[in-house]
């Protein structure tokens, strides 16, 4: 009865940090491209500016991991908060190219401190308390997750029908004051911070090195790498393909993709039960490259708007498998929130390289169809961990 009650307050505290700093983010997510946009900057710049936040990733996440694991994991979450707060008071104060990018650029760093800090947290919570790591709390972290990005987003659309710079205030305030709600969080469910236990100066070195040899470490890297490669685009873009340009309107085609991933999210949450690890990457990397080849042929809008929502259900069905593979990857290991920064980092600085390529491919095709099959081939990566998965799966069986 203990473990459950421990299990159940776990459970509450990872999915309500979730929704909070996910719920004043996210009021921005959806228009981030209309801001600019309206701001004056060309739709070719836009991907140039979204390339600081992966440099700010890049820049914050190794730091990320050691601080986390050094000072605690909830320190670095609260900071995490107040430096997304003063990206989005800069996007406030000043409005051009250079500033725009600054803000990105903080904005990344304090996605970095953030990355995996949550889940590290976590899973040592379980490991104290005797638990495994449970898969199907992670599927429903993305569902809250999704579910709380399509509420912060309606709600960040509705403020920008207002002004452009309503829903950049209310993240900015409901950021400044997340720190206070975690502490009064882990004090009412009665938890402390985390981090890691050392007895040795260089374990922190050892345990990564170590974790470099580990197959789990290769299959999360890979799955990450054709996973954030190949949504960039369609991150970036989808303003301005579906409500720009197709002419749909902002909240319907927001509210529908946002659906659509909490659907996929689902749909993980039941077939991971029933179904291998090796069948789900299979089927949904095969969906992934099929449909962004037939969004880069077709031209009807209504099928286009399809094939866009099939591309965010099979997103959200990827977002519950990374989760649920980095909660396995990294119990048992010392230093967790390092380990997975180190991926993060590894991952960014391609995702960086992948978004420079994808901004020459388009000045050079002069459109932005292209990068549907360039977004597919960037999803043919996730292939790679097949073979990873199906030895992964032979040693278990033995």
């Amino acid at each position: 009865m203990k473990s459950k009650s421990v299990s159940f307050k776990i459970a509450v505290l990872f999915l309500t940090f979730t929704a909070v700093f996910t719920l004043f983010r996210s009021s921005m997510s959806g228009i981030f491209s209309l801001f600019y946009a309206k701001n004056g900057i060309p739709n070719a710049n836009i991907s140039s500016i979204k390339s600081f936040q992966n440099i700010g990733i890049m820049l914050g996440l190794l730091p990320a991991g050691y601080l986390a694991d050094r000072i605690g994991r909830l320190k670095v979450l609260s900071l995490s908060s107040i430096v997304i707060a003063s990206s989005f008071l800069i996007l406030i104060l000043f409005r051009n190219f250079l500033f725009f990018s600054l803000a990105e650029l903080l904005y990344g760093i304090g996605l970095a401190l953030n990355s995996g800090t949550l889940i590290a947290y976590i899973t040592d919570l379980q490991e104290q308390n005797q638990l495994s790591p449970n898969s199907k709390l992670m599927g429903m972290q993305v569902i809250t997750l999704n579910l709380t990005i399509l509420i912060g987003g309606n709600i960040g659309t509705g403020l920008f029908a207002i002004t452009d710079t309503a829903p950049v205030w209310f993240a900015l305030i409901g950021l400044g004051l997340y720190p206070a709600f975690i502490f009064v969080m882990i004090k009412f469910l009665s938890f402390s911070d985390n981090k890691a236990a050392h007895k040795r100066k260089n374990n922190n070195i050892k345990n990564i090195a170590s974790f470099f040899k580990k197959r789990n470490f290769w299959i999360l890297l890979l799955l990450n790498v054709g996973y954030d490669c190949g949504t960039q685009f369609i991150l970036i873009y989808w303003s301005i393909i579906y409500v720009e340009k197709l002419g749909f309107n902002l909240s319907l085609v927001y509210t529908l993709f946002m659906c659509a991933l909490i659907l996929g999210s689902l749909i993980f949450n039941k077939i991971s039960t029933f179904a291998s690890s090796r069948s789900i990457t299979i089927l949904n990397t095969v969906c992934m490259i099929s449909v962004f080849v037939l969004s880069g042929i077709i031209e009807n809008k209504y099928l286009l708007l399809i094939l866009f929502l099939l591309i965010e259900l099979l997103m959200g069905m990827m977002s519950g498998q990374i989760s649920a593979t980095s909660n396995e990857a990294i119990y048992g290991e010392s230093n967790k929130s390092t380990m997975l920064s180190t991926v993060s980092f590894i991952a960014e600085i391609l995702v960086s390289l992948s978004l420079f390529v994808s901004n020459a491919i388009m000045k050079w095709a002069g459109n932005l169809k292209v990068m549907f099959f360039v977004s597919a081939a960037y999803f043919s990566i996730v292939l790679l961990i097949i073979p990873l998965i199906k030895q992964k799966e032979e040693l278990s069986t033995k």
